[in-house]
């Protein structure tokens, strides 16, 4: 009993002192957490990548990492861009429609609207990993002008190596501990025991829901667009002065004319059209009695009286 108790801390120390001397990144399980993954190795640009991507050197979505197991590199994508339409609810349903094409969905959409019913519209969009750059062309061609790029790459496949080798190594240890657990007598031993593989499955899930997020994260791109109308983008300004402005107000003015136009033209119909002609109507009847009093009054006093 003492020689299996004995074997059982010494099994405790040594899982202890592994997970106390682990290195920090393996520790980070959380897709939150901030983490360090190794940086990718520089590889020469495909051909038809645009000028920002060639300056920077990326590797390309599909090239293999130089591995003992022969790994494909794990590369997450993340692209932004504004781009200057002409009708930016015409270019959000081609870009909505070609995405869905691709395998790919609209995570969200925001609009605002300014002056004169221009809509501004910034969507996300979650792409397959592999359709990233053809996406980035694709929306390149869409756009009158493009007013800002970035691409941000991050290479997480050292990250998801050292994870499945921790994985692999807290799998043992369950394993190990579940069979100590079954051989224990003591009731003070088992209990040891079971809190260190409650832990250990604990670290355990951990190490798998970091690994399906670097999965999803490096298996879809996300890009955001920002689609600005033509007329927001560039107004037109000489010495402080905006003809656009101008012209904008100018109508918005006619339009308020026209309006009270009309808002007084069915104040005069519904309004004063109808309390005019009773008004009339009363001083006719009025001025029609007074006369036919007077008339009457007067041919009494022309009938001469008999003597």
């Amino acid at each position: 009993m003492n020689r299996k108790l004995l074997s059982l801390v010494m099994v405790l120390v040594l899982a202890l002192t592994a997970c106390m001397g682990r290195p920090a990144s393996d520790a980070i399980m959380e897709p939150g957490y901030d983490y360090y993954p190794v940086e990718a190795p520089s590889a020469p640009p495909e051909p038809q990548r645009s000028a920002l991507e060639q300056e920077m050197g990326w590797a390309t979505d599909d090239a293999p990492i130089s591995n003992d197991n022969d790994i494909a590199r794990m590369i997450v994508y993340n692209g932004e861009l504004t781009l200057v339409v002409k009708d930016s609810s015409e270019a959000q349903g081609d870009i909505t429609q070609m995405i869905t094409a691709l395998g790919g969905y609209v995570s969200a959409s925001t609009s605002s609207i300014h002056s004169g019913g221009l809509l501004r519209i910034n969507l996300t969009a979650r792409v397959p990993a592999g359709q990233f750059h053809a996406v980035m062309d694709s929306l390149r061609d869409m756009a009158i002008e493009i007013t800002r790029e970035s691409i941000y790459t991050e290479d997480v496949t050292q990250e998801y190596v050292d994870l499945g080798s921790r994985l692999t190594a807290l799998e043992a240890k369950a394993v190990r501990l579940e069979e100590l657990m079954e051989e224990a007598e003591d009731t003070e031993a088992v209990l040891a025991v079971y809190n260190e593989l409650s832990r250990t499955q604990q670290d355990i899930e951990h190490v798998k829901g970091r690994m399906r997020y670097l999965e999803r994260t490096s298996a879809m791109a996300t890009i955001t667009v920002i689609l600005v109308p033509d007329a927001l983008s560039q107004p037109i300004e000489i010495a402080g002065w905006r003809p656009q402005g101008t012209v904008r107000r100018a109508i918005e003015a006619l339009i308020q004319t026209f309006q009270w136009l009309v808002d007084a033209l069915i104040w005069i119909v519904l309004l004063i059209v109808p309390v005019l002609v009773f008004i009339g109507f009363v001083t006719f009847g009025f001025i029609w009695l007074l006369r036919n009093i007077f008339f009457r009054r007067k041919k009494k006093d022309d009938v001469p009286k008999k003597s």
